[in-house]
Formats: structure tokens, sequence, C-alpha cells
């Protein structure tokens, strides 16, 4: 447990505490009026009431944190106009399509993520893309490797190795930052399993209903 306590500074998700759940949703609109009704109008069917802000700055997210990991889950929808955007916070699970959902060790862990969300640096597409990237840049840079340094024995076998998981890392870090570094900040990326409770289809259904 010595060695636990040593790398706890340096990876705070090694930590025992029960982590919170965070779920980050976007949603891109031509009218933040029209999709705000029909979120509300959803989050009101479900019994929630969220904290709404329209363009805040990123102090004001930030301070939100300590009162959010209060929470076991922290719901946090964005709503992207082309001027303005509006996000959405809630103590609930509930997450539209390409949703992300972190698991946040401490305050100061959700403190910073909440920095880069307003900053626009957290971009659930882009993750969507990140492993088949980083993917298809191992399988590329082995081949590459493979025809311009042929092995001629153990120890250049093993140093070819090391040059290319040295790419692959690089390369990775700069196309998925800040991702890569998300543990060090006490911020753990998770894959959804299954899905709690969707909007896309409430959303199609209340938009033809408000509709002129």
């Amino acid at each position: 447990m010595g060695g636990l306590k040593v790398f706890t500074p340096l990876f705070p998700s090694l930590k025992s505490e029960k982590p919170k759940r965070c779920t980050y949703s976007v949603v891109s609109a031509p009218s933040l009026a029209e999709t705000s009704k029909v979120l509300e109008k959803r989050f009101s069917s479900l019994g929630i009431r969220p904290i709404r802000l329209i363009d805040p700055e990123c102090y004001t997210l930030e301070s939100l944190a300590d009162s959010l990991y209060g929470s076991e889950h922290i719901g946090i929808v964005e709503v992207k106009g082309e001027l303005n955007r509006m996000f959405y916070f809630f103590p609930e699970r509930i997450e539209l399509e390409d949703a992300l959902e972190f698991e946040v060790f401490t305050p100061e862990g959700l403190k910073y993520l909440l920095k880069l969300i307003c900053r626009g640096k957290i971009d659930p597409k882009k993750h969507k893309r990140f492993s088949v990237t980083a993917f298809l840049i191992s399988l590329s840079s082995g081949f590459i490797t493979s025809l311009l340094f042929e092995p001629r024995s153990y120890w250049d076998y093993l140093l070819s190795s090391i040059l290319i998981a040295v790419l692959v890392f690089l390369v990775a870090l700069l196309i998925g930052y800040p991702f890569p570094i998300l543990p060090f900040k006490g911020v753990k990326p998770v894959e959804r399993k299954k899905k709690t409770i969707t909007l896309p289809s409430a959303l199609e259904s209340l938009k033809n209903e408000i509709k002129p």
C-alpha cells in the first residue's frame, strides 16, 4: 500500500473513495430558445429542475464544482447555437446521443473538467473518433517502420518497438488532448455500457409540438 500512497498525488484516480459519475452531452441547434423549450419540457416531465446558464464565464462554471460534487451523478447538457450557448446542470444521470461519461474523483478534478468544457476542449464526437485514429496510426507506423528498418538482432527489434511506441504515444497525445492527461487531474473517461435515459426521440417529438 506504500507504493499506492506514493502515486496517489500523481494519479488522483487511484483513490479508493467512490467517484462521482459525470455525463456531458452537446446539442447543436440553430435556435437556443426553441431547443431550450424542448429540453426544459422534457426535464420537467422527469421531475428535474436544472441550473441554467447562458453564455457563462469559465470561472462561473468552475465555481459550481463544489456544489455539484455533492451529488452522486452530475449531468451536463450544453446547447450550442450559432452565436450563443447554454448549459444545464442537474444531479441526475441523463444523456443525449454521443454523450461522454467520466468518473470524477475530486472537486478539483470536476473544476478542471468544467474549465475544459467551458473552453470547448471536450468534444464528444472528437473523442469517439480518437480510438480509431490511434489504432490506424499505430498500424501505419508499424508498417512504415518495418519497410524502412529491418531488425538484425534482438536489440534492433527492441529499439524499433520502443520507437514505434513513443511515436504512437506522442501522436495520440497530440490528437487526443486533453483526454490523455485527465487521469492526472482526477478525471477518468469511461465507456458507457448502456444508456439510462435518452432524449433524441423526445426532442424530435417535442420539436413537432412547439412548431407554429
